[in-house]
C-alpha cells in the first residue's frame, strides 16, 4: 500500500504548546521500540528502503518501507508478528506472497538476504490523535525519544501528519495551519535515514542531485508541468532539510540553489501551461533563491579577489557579508513563509486539472520557445557592449533559454540538435561569467576603497568588457543557428 504523510521538526520553544494542542485526554499514548536491519554496506538505506520490527503496545509489527513517487508518498507493508515476550527474529518469508515487497528487497540486495543484520534501534513515545476534516481522516503523531546505535544516541522530537483516508489536498491544507501556529519546518529525512547515518558514523546523506527531465509527448502541458515541479521538489527538499538541520555541506547548498533556480524558471517560463500556477510563486522563489545567490557570490569574491584586496576594511566588510548571508539563509529555510510555499508546490504537483487545453503539448512548447526567441532577438538588437543594464537583461534571457531549451526540444526529432545546444551553451557560459564580473564590480564600487584597491575595480571592468563582447558574439551565433523549429 501507499502511505501518505508529512513530517516536521518543532522549534524547542513551541514543543509544549503543540503537545497541549493534541490534548492528552483525547490522545492515545504508545511506546514504540523498533529495531532496524540492513547490510553492513547499507544496501537498503542507499536505495531509500527501511526494514524494521517494532513493538507497538504489546504486538510486534514487521514493516518494509520504500521511497514513493514524491516525498509525501511511499510504499509501506506491515505484518503483525503477534504478542511475543522477546524481540522476534527477522522473518523474510512473509514476503514470498507479496510480489511488490519482495521485488523491492531483491532489487536492493540482489536476492541475497543473508547479510541483513541489526544496525540501530529507536525508543519513541508517540502521542497520537486523529482529526476528521471534511470527510478526511488525518492522524497526528508526536514522537519523542531517541535513536541509538551501539556507540551513539540522538534525540527525536518531531510531528507527523498522516492521511488515513480522504483527500491529499485536505491534508496539506490542514498542515498549513499547524505550520503557521507552531513554526514547524518540513523534514523529509526519516528515522531510518538518520539511524543509518549514525551507524555509518556520518552526519548527513550526500546531496540530492538534479535529474534530467523530458516531456511526455502523450500528456497535456498541464500534466507535464506538474510532473516537472514534482521532480524539482524531489531535488530541493532533501537538500533544504540538511540545511535546516544544520548539517549541510557546501554541495547541499549548491544543489538547493540549483533546485530553486529550476523551480523559479519553470513557474516563470511555463506559467501559461496550467491555470493553477499562482503569480506569487515566481516572486517568492526569486526572493528565496536570491539569498543563496548572494552567499555564493560573496564566497566566490572572497576566493577570487580576496588575495588582491589590500585594504583590510574591504576584506572585513566581505567577511561580515558572508556571515550575515549564512545567518539569513539558515533562518529563511525554516521560515513559515517558505514552508507554506513548499506545501503549496506539493499540493500543485499532486493535484490534477479537469480543464481541457485548447492545443496539444507541442503547441505549448513551440509557443514558449518562440516567445523566448523573440524576447532574445529584441534584447540583442538593443544591446551594445557598453550598456551594462541591457547586457544583464540579455544574460538573464540566455540563462532562461539554457534551462528551457533541452526540455522543450525533447519533443522534436532534430538530428543535429547538438549544433544548436553548443551555440546556446557558448552564449550561456559567456553570460554567466559576465554576470559574475558585473556583480563583483558593483559590490566593489559600493565599498569604501583606498587608492591601493582601485586597481581591482579596473581589472574587473576590463574583464567585464571582454566577456560582454563574447556574450554578444555567442548570442548572435545562436540566433543564426536556431531556426529549425517551424
Amino acid at each position: 500500500m501507499v502511505e501518505v504523510e508529512l513530517k516536521f521538526q518543532i522549534p524547542e520553544a513551541r514543543r509544549n504548546a503543540l503537545l497541549k494542542a493534541l490534548d492528552p485526554k483525547k490522545s492515545e499514548k504508545i511506546q514504540l521500540k523498533a529495531q532496524y536491519f540492513d547490510t553492513p554496506d547499507r544496501l537498503l538505506g542507499n536505495h531509500g528502503i527501511a526494514l524494521r520490527q517494532r513493538l507497538e503496545g504489546t504486538r510486534w509489527i514487521q514493516t518494509l518501507k520504500a521511497a514513493g513517487k514524491s516525498h509525501i508518498e511511499r510504499f509501506e507493508h506491515n505484518y503483525d508478528l503477534g504478542e511475543l515476550e522477546q524481540a522476534p527474529h527477522l522473518d523474510l518469508s512473509i514476503y514470498d506472497t507479496e510480489p511488490e515487497a519482495k521485488q523491492i528487497l531483491s532489487n536492493a540486495l540482489n536476492a541475497d538476504f543473508s547479510q541483513l543484520h541489526l544496525q540501530f534501534e529507536t525508543d519513541i513515545q508517540r502521542t497520537l490523535r486523529v482529526f476528521i476534516i471534511d470527510d478526511t481522516e488525518i492522524e497526528i503523531s508526536l514522537d519523542i525519544g531517541f535513536i541509538r546505535t551501539s556507540t551513539q544516541e540522538t534525540e527525536v522530537h518531531e510531528v507527523e501528519f498522516e492521511l488515513k483516508q480522504g483527500n491529499i489536498q485536505n491534508l496539506l491544507a490542514f498542515c498549513f495551519e499547524w505550520v503557521k501556529k507552531y513554526q514547524l519546518w518540513l523534514d523529509v529525512r526519516s528515522k531510518a535515514e538518520i539511524g543509518n547515518l549514525m551507524a555509518s558514523n556520518l552526519t548527513v546523506s550526500p546531496a540530492t542531485l538534479a535529474k534530467e527531465f523530458q516531456l511526455i509527448k502523450k500528456d497535456s502541458a498541464d500534466k507535464n508541468i506538474r510532473l516537472l515541479i514534482a521532480q524539482q521538489l524531489q531535488h530541493l527538499l532533501p537538500n533544504i532539510a540538511a540545511i535546516s538541520a544544520g548539517v549541510a555541506e557546501q554541495n547541499h547548498i549548491d544543489q538547493a540553489e540549483l533546485a530553486l533556480e529550476h523551480l523559479y524558471l519553470t513557474t516563470h517560463l511555463f506559467q501559461d501551461w496550467s491555470l493553477d500556477i499562482s503569480d506569487k510563486w515566481g516572486y517568492q522563489l526569486q526572493a528565496f533563491k536570491q539569498q543563496f545567490e548572494n552567499l555564493k557570490h560573496f564566497q566566490h569574491m572572497k576566493d577570487t579577489l580576496g588575495a588582491f584586496l589590500q585594504n583590510p576594511n574591504t576584506q572585513l566588510a566581505l567577511e561580515k557579508d558572508i556571515l550575515y548571508a549564512k545567518e539569513k539563509l539558515n533562518n529563511l529555510v525554516k521560515s513559515t513563509l517558505n514552508v507554506h510555499h513548499f506545501l503549496e508546490l506539493l499540493m500543485f504537483s499532486l493535484n490534477s486539472s479537469q480543464a481541457q487545453q485548447s492545443v496539444d503539448l507541442k503547441g505549448y512548447a513551440q509557443a514558449t520557445l518562440q516567445k523566448q526567441y523573440k524576447q532574445l532577438q529584441d534584447c540583442l538588437s538593443q544591446t551594445n557592449s557598453h550598456d551594462f543594464e541591457s547586457l544583464d537583461n540579455l544574460s538573464n534571457l540566455i540563462k532562461e533559454l539554457k534551462f528551457s531549451f533541452p526540455i522543450l526540444t525533447s519533443i522534436y526529432d532534430v538530428k543535429n540538435l547538438q549544433k544548436y545546444s553548443k551555440a546556446l551553451n557558448d552564449a550561456q557560459l559567456a553570460a554567466k561569467e559576465y554576470q559574475i564580473l558585473s556583480s563583483s564590480a558593483v559590490y566593489i564600487q559600493q565599498t569604501e576603497l583606498e587608492a591601493s584597491d582601485w586597481f581591482v575595480l579596473g581589472w574587473l571592468t576590463a574583464k567585464q568588457e571582454v566577456y560582454a563582447e563574447k556574450l554578444l558574439e555567442a548570442t548572435e551565433q545562436f540566433m543564426v543557428s536556431r531556426k529549425f523549429i517551424k
